[in-house]
């Protein structure tokens, strides 16, 4: 496999950036085709496309429940602080990848963690690879409110389709706000679009501040980039306008809320009354989760984007509900039944690495309800007892599972 890659690298003049990637930093991880996961290095301005080996399919049905994953991480770096700085699935695998930075230099390291609590580091220096320079990368010296380098924010995103790689993030230009689109395996050809949307809190069209989640919806039987930016408008982008050179206005189709910047973004399907139903969640920082039904997104499209004033504090444009995902960082969909999640607990101050299921996203563990007292009876409300019950045997509790009345 080795041979193979160094070979396709080399017809596409690529001979240079093949073999073990040189990793200065990782911001954001995408699960790619073929046993590759690409890893965006802010700080080389490259994205890196990591071999890695064969692995075993999982099936449906793994659970994660992992309640100290901070010290499970340090472990594989001496014992030293760290930071998540994001978190993927490797598809079918069950296997979640973990990028973290750690120690006073912010050393990059890549960390594959299991179901059954163990955890080992990738070798990012013997591990084949093949990368590309991003074209018009930041160049400032310029730290946002003094810390946070302008440059980190060159991919604030990164997600996988059809053949290409979607980076969003800051370019060199006036119009920062970028969107690459970039071929894997990779070639010289590379699509830079500078994207500007209408920020509805803030009454004003923006330039600059880049999309910080996003993922991908069918509307109207056509593809689009659903974009979420901070503070937090909504936006949708056919792909069809990505378009190297191009400048395009998204259109903004919701508002969710001032003073938050968005997490990460998923698709995933879900059955209600027995009809399968395609949905983006959006988690947030200083929120809790948006469900957002691809209905109403496809809705929104038929109708004028929001180009006024909204009202300070205002939810416009969308009718979806929330999920009590109050903590969580990063998410990923871990099988068709259930998602995983980086989060920091705030009950118990804890990061956590856990998995939880798509129905309703909750855990019956997170609360001390009436559910929680030993002498409680269902009183032969047998389907809510076997969903109790189901939950409890996910969440690593099943010997508080109580038979069906």
């Amino acid at each position: 496999m080795r041979h193979s890659i160094i070979a396709t690298a080399c017809l596409l003049g690529l001979s240079a950036q093949v073999s073990a990637a040189d990793v200065k930093s990782i911001s954001r991880l995408a699960a790619g085709p073929d046993n590759i996961l690409f890893v965006a290095d802010w700080k080389a301005a490259e994205v890196h496309a990591i071999q890695l080996p064969p692995a075993q399919k999982q099936a449906t049905g793994t659970t994660f429940n992992i309640f100290d994953l901070e010290t499970l991480l340090s472990r594989q770096v001496g014992g030293a602080k760290v930071t998540v700085e994001d978190m993927v699935v490797r598809p079918g695998t069950a296997q979640v990848y973990i990028a973290i930075s750690y120690g006073p230099e912010k050393t990059p390291a890549l960390i594959v963690v299991t179901s059954d609590k163990k955890a080992h580091r990738v070798d990012l220096k013997a591990a084949p690879s093949t990368s590309v320079a991003l074209r018009d990368a930041p160049t400032s010296n310029e730290k946002f409110w003094k810390k946070t380098p302008e440059r980190s924010f060159t991919v604030t995103d990164m997600k996988w389709r059809d053949g290409e790689l979607f980076v969003a993030g800051l370019s060199n230009q006036d119009f920062a706000s970028t969107l690459r689109r970039v071929r894997y395996p990779f070639d010289a050809k590379q699509s830079i679009t500078s994207l500007e949307i209408f920020h509805g809190g803030h009454d004003q069209f923006e330039t600059r501040a880049p999309i910080r989640a996003m993922s991908f919806a069918n509307l109207g039987g056509k593809p689009y980039l659903v974009a979420a930016y901070t503070c937090t408008p909504l936006v949708i982008i056919p792909l069809d306008d990505l378009k190297d050179g191009a400048h395009i206005r998204g259109q903004t189709v919701a508002e969710l809320g001032y003073g938050n910047t968005p997490a990460d973004m998923i698709s995933f399907s879900r059955t209600e009354q027995g009809t399968a139903k395609d949905f983006l969640m959006l988690v947030n920082y200083e929120r809790v989760a948006d469900v957002i039904p691809v209905s109403e997104l496809d809705a929104a499209r038929g109708r004028p984007g929001i180009e006024t004033q909204v009202p300070y504090g205002q939810i416009t444009g969308l009718t979806m509900s929330e999920a009590p995902l109050a903590g969580v960082t990063r998410l990923d969909n871990l099988d068709d039944k259930s998602f995983v999640m980086v989060r920091r607990d705030l009950q118990d101050d804890a990061l956590q690495l856990i998995s939880m299921g798509k129905t309703l996203s909750f855990r019956l563990t997170d609360h001390v309800s009436e559910y929680s007292f030993p002498d409680f009876s269902f009183k032969g409300k047998r389907p809510q007892q076997q969903y109790i019950n189901m939950l409890l045997k996910d969440e690593g509790l099943p010997e508080f599972i109580k038979a069906s009345e």
